[in-house]
């Protein structure tokens, strides 16, 4: 059985906590006594934390980085950054865990869609995830850091895949909207280095020579502005401290522990991944 995706489907197959919530608004008491008895007590428990998680965004503020730009790293935050992750760990592992636990136990009912499971799997979807989200907030707030410059820090340590390639016939258009893209960085950096030949050349007359120049102050300038836009240097700038705490990083990399506590999807999105 695939762990990855048994957690994923015990957290979203539900359509999920959304539909087990709607339900227990619309079906009261029978809803709560199918999602294991604390449907309410579990909806509340959800509430608070969101309002928890909306007071260390106040208590601890952080200004991320202008639209486009990335986050230049500092250490004197990485390293709490990795003390919330490595404490909030064992809570995902619990998570983890008891997400396959429930698969195991009810995989029939889940698998035909049984009305009455479904909306246990809402109740159990919400305490196992309120669960680990409660130490998420509590590590947080012990090391003075609101869940955005969390967020924001992840971003950088562990970014999303690529996307896809676009399909056959957008590539010009991807690289007119997205100049800064390493592809047409490369395109321009080889238009630079070409020039350079060219003004050795001694045939060339004084005015070729201004035009030539003037072209690649004008071709360096560009590419620094889109390397800037590109967050190049800010990248280079991490390097060293990527490499430093490369080991202790890598360590507590986890991509499902990323999209269900740090990055969660608005619930209603997610739907169970197929086998």
């Amino acid at each position: 059985m695939n762990k990855k995706w048994v957690i994923g489907g015990v957290l979203g197959v539900v359509g999920l906590v959304v539909v087990g919530l709607l339900g227990l608004v619309a079906l009261g008491v029978w809803a709560d006594r199918d999602m294991g008895g604390s449907g309410v007590d579990a909806l509340m428990d959800s509430q608070a934390l969101t309002q928890r998680f909306a007071e260390l965004n106040t208590r601890y503020p952080f200004t991320p980085p202008p639209a486009g730009q990335g986050l230049k790293l500092d250490e004197a935050r990485l390293e709490p950054y990795l003390a919330v992750r490595e404490a909030t760990l064992p809570a995902y592992d619990v998570l983890a865990k008891e997400s396959v636990d429930f698969v195991q136990k009810h995989s029939a009912a889940l698998d035909r869609r049984d009305s009455r499971t479904l909306l246990k799997a809402a109740g159990a979807s919400l305490r196992m995830m309120g669960k680990a989200q409660a130490v998420l907030a509590t590590n947080l707030d012990a090391q003075r850091m609101s869940p955005l410059e969390f967020q924001a820090i992840t971003a950088v340590l562990y970014p999303p895949p690529p996307p896809a390639a676009p399909p056959t016939g957008a590539a010009e258009q991807a690289a007119v909207s997205l100049p800064s893209s390493p592809e047409n960085l490369a395109l321009l950096e080889q238009q630079l280095a070409a020039i350079t030949p060219q003004l050795e050349d001694p045939k060339l007359t004084e005015s070729e020579r201004l035009q030539l120049e003037q072209r690649r102050a004008g071709l360096r300038k560009y590419i620094t502005t889109l390397e800037q836009a590109s967050g190049k240097d800010v990248k280079q700038a991490n390097a060293p401290l990527l490499e430093k705490h490369r080991e202790r990083i890598a360590k507590v990399a986890n991509r499902t522990f990323d999209d269900l506590l740090v990055n969660p999807r608005p619930p209603g999105t997610a739907r169970r991944p197929k086998r």
